[in-house]
């Protein structure tokens, strides 16, 4: 162990470099979410019928979703990738790299032939950008948490910690709202080269988020585990395999504590898009809209969620706002199947407000207090991205189960299993295995001697 003084001795972040990192972490989750997104409603809308043929209009949109779902697979290795060079090299460096990756790749998709210009060639090019989409979200996220909460003071983690994922939602946003309004144009035009416009509309954005980001300096907790690791007579430091050798029990927890809350976002975000479309007979331009006023609700709600988290401690909130989500689910489902446009717009926001902005608000401070600094960047990203590889495949098992006897019940009553799931992770696992000057997490942002005790 290093006798180094604690983090908060050495060095205490001023309020104006906790704002600046939390825009950073903001814009950069924007711009990398944007990208996302933009794909996500391209499949949804448009990409089954312009990249797959020869195939019913079913097995098109199952194609289409395989592929949003590919960049899933790949996420995970992101996560090891980029927080290898994050706990290596620093958080800086590899946020800086994700953003690049996920630009040029969102891009080059706006700029791809389609099938009827370069027959079956077309879907393999999609995938091999999608996978470099998901390569670099893989990093993103972990990222952005850790630069917005190392930064922020202990007693705030929470509030600043939920710019970060209010970044996702906001970029969601965008590109919903981009998506809203080129679906105005008239179908052939949409078809033919108006939903390009998202994308090629990215490298715009790529650029103003860099260059926020390189103004942006190291956070204390990386210096400290630099020194830290400096002063000791320890094994060579590879963050890969300490993570996966020391901490398997939290990056087991961060998993089932994000993968229900993940597989619902994009249930209702990407999936309940065809539905409402398809089976409920609601405008696409209109669905889009009630989607973009639900993420806004995410936005606004995320610090409120985050700030509160701060006073009473992460894990109770966390385990009400993933059984709120779920049990949620139901109700959307209901009031889409009722096919009146006020009831769902009032039902998706209870979902977002009252479920998802809850956790998303709070995970960024509850991850960073599970794990130490030296690997918290490969273990956290890592757990995250396997629970964002559950949650990627989300919209293509709806699409299967959908014309099954259970339907969307079906799939709701999967994503209930899961933040059940997530749930007991979140008061037991990762409570648990945190380390001990971390307490945070628990109950209470002042952990009774029991509690304590409990904290290997």
């Amino acid at each position: 162990m290093s006798s180094s003084p604690p983090l908060d001795i050495v060095t205490q972040p001023s309020k104006t470099t906790s704002r600046r990192a939390s825009l950073a972490a903001f814009s950069g989750s924007a711009i990398e979410y944007y990208d996302l997104v933009a794909y996500g409603t391209a499949a949804a809308l448009v990409f089954g019928d312009l990249f797959f043929r020869d195939v019913s209009t079913h097995v098109a949109l199952l194609l289409s979703f395989a592929t949003f779902a590919a960049g899933y697979v790949a996420r995970p290795l992101g996560g090891l990738l980029f927080g290898y060079i994050g706990d290596k090299y620093g958080r800086r460096t590899a946020v800086l790299l994700t953003i690049s990756v996920m630009g040029t790749a969102t891009v080059c998709i706006g700029l791809l032939p389609t099938y009827d210009s370069i027959g079956s060639f077309a879907p393999v090019l999609l995938v091999v950008l999608r996978v470099l989409q998901g390569l670099a979200v893989g990093g993103e996220l972990g990222g952005a948490v850790l630069i917005s909460v190392e930064h922020a003071p202990k007693n705030k983690r929470g509030f600043y910690g939920s710019f970060s994922t209010a970044g996702a939602q906001g970029g969601t946003l965008l590109a919903t709202i981009v998506f809203a309004i080129v679906t105005l144009m008239p179908d052939d035009r949409f078809s033919s080269w108006g939903w390009r416009i998202p994308f090629l509309l990215s490298a715009v954005i790529v650029l103003v988020g860099m260059l926020i980001r390189r103004g942006l300096d190291e956070t204390p907790d990386f210096k400290q585990s630099q020194a830290d690791r400096a002063t000791a007579s320890a094994v060579k430091h590879n963050p890969i395999r300490d993570a996966l050798s020391e901490h398997p029990m939290t990056i087991l927890g961060i998993t089932f504590i994000m993968a229900g809350m993940m597989s619902i976002w994009y249930v209702i975000t990407v999936y309940s898009l065809s539905y409402a479309v398809n089976q409920s007979g609601i405008p696409r331009t209109s669905m889009l809209w009630v989607v973009s006023a639900a993420t806004l609700v995410v936005v606004l709600m995320n610090p409120v969620w985050g700030a509160l988290s701060d006073r009473v401690g992460r894990s109770r909130l966390i385990v009400f706002g993933l059984l709120s989500e779920a049990v949620l689910l139901f109700f959307y489902f209901a009031m889409l199947g009722v096919g009146n446009l006020a009831l769902v717009f009032v039902s998706l926001i209870l979902v977002a407000g009252l479920g998802h902005a809850v956790v998303n608000g709070i995970f960024p401070a509850f991850v960073v207090e599970s794990l130490p600094a030296a690997v918290r960047y490969t273990a956290g990203s890592f757990g995250m991205q396997l629970a964002a590889l559950v949650a990627g495949f989300a919209p293509l098992v709806a699409t299967a189960l959908a014309p099954t006897a259970g339907g969307v019940w079906t799939v709701s009553a999967l994503c209930l299993a899961l933040c059940t799931l997530g749930a007991f992770s979140a008061i037991y696992i990762v409570k648990i295995y945190a380390p001990r000057q971390n307490s945070a997490i628990t109950e209470s942002t002042q952990p009774s001697s029991k509690e304590t005790s409990s904290v290997k």
